[in-house]
């Protein structure tokens, strides 16, 4: 008997101390549509979550996701994609030969407001096309970022704009 009253004054105790504990969720999950000629890499950018290539098409597409909450934590509020789209084109690339933009596009697809814009530009004597999209969900901010040589434009671009329009989270 002296043993389990015991083992009742060091349990009780114990469990009243314990602090309450909830749930969390890590990490946070989206899908996209890659081209089957693309393959994975993790070299193309340090902070991008999902990366792909195919070096013989020199076809490029990496996928940087940024939380509503973190952003407002880090005195960045963004309003509507167009808003993060231009901020981030504002400095991104700026020192680049013949660097040249185009006017936003915003649209819908899959429930996300998308802004979208091409941008050109000449890197060690190479001529490149890329597409920008911002896809805004509930919780997140995605740039999604496309590119490939400017002679490629024709066969890369519809791929690029398929996988634009392809995120869910």
């Amino acid at each position: 008997m002296l043993k389990y009253l015991s083992l009742l004054i060091i349990l009780v105790p114990a469990i009243l101390l314990s602090n309450p504990f909830s749930t969390k969720k890590g990490g946070h999950c989206f899908t996209i549509d890659i081209p089957d000629y693309m393959l994975p890499t993790y070299q193309l950018n340090d902070v991008a979550s999902l990366q792909y290539e195919n070096i013989t098409r020199e076809a490029y597409t990496l996928v940087i996701d940024d939380s509503k909450d973190r952003l407002e934590y880090l005195g960045m509020k963004f309003m509507n994609p167009t808003e993060f789209l231009l901020k981030f084109t504002d400095s991104y690339l700026l020192e680049a030969e013949n660097r040249k933009i185009s006017d936003v596009k915003e649209f819908s697809n899959n429930g996300n407001l998308i802004a979208q814009a091409e941008l050109s530009w000449t890197q060690e004597g190479n001529d490149f096309f890329m597409i920008i999209s911002v896809i805004e969900t509930k919780t997140h901010f995605y740039k999604l970022l496309s590119w490939s040589l400017l002679e490629n434009r024709d066969q890369q671009y519809d791929d690029f704009i398929k996988i634009s329009k392809s995120l869910k989270d």
